[in-house]
């Protein structure tokens, strides 16, 4: 054989595996993408979604149960029932933003005024 086509053949060879060494790192990123998303979308899909209502309704249970069994605590009584106050809206704000591009169109046109 001569030079010549042995550094053509070793040239082609480094060509080929670093050709077969880019695609497979970009498909390892692309199927680690893939994994994340799957998995935001398992939690999303898991995730306890509740309306206004449903939120009310356990809050109120809530409020029920800490009159039942702190009646005599009413400084801690009053801490828990703003606690579960606050953690009924974040959770109805939650809702409302993931859901915000569907439900409040008016809250779209009203930021581009």
């Amino acid at each position: 054989m001569t030079p010549q086509i042995l550094i053509l053949i070793i040239v082609a060879v480094i060509l080929i595996y670093a050709l077969s060494t880019h695609g497979q790192k970009e498909k390892s990123e692309a199927d680690h993408i893939r994994d994340q998303f799957k998995m935001k979308k398992e939690a999303s899909v898991n995730e306890d979604v509740v309306t206004y209502g449903h939120v009310q309704e356990r809050k109120q249970e809530l409020f029920d149960v800490i009159d039942a069994n702190l009646g005599d605590h009413p400084t801690q009584s009053a801490q828990l029932k703003d606690i579960i106050s606050d953690w009924a809206d974040l959770k109805v704000k939650s809702f409302e933003n993931r859901r915000s591009w569907v439900r409040n169109p008016k809250k779209d046109s009203e930021s581009e005024d």
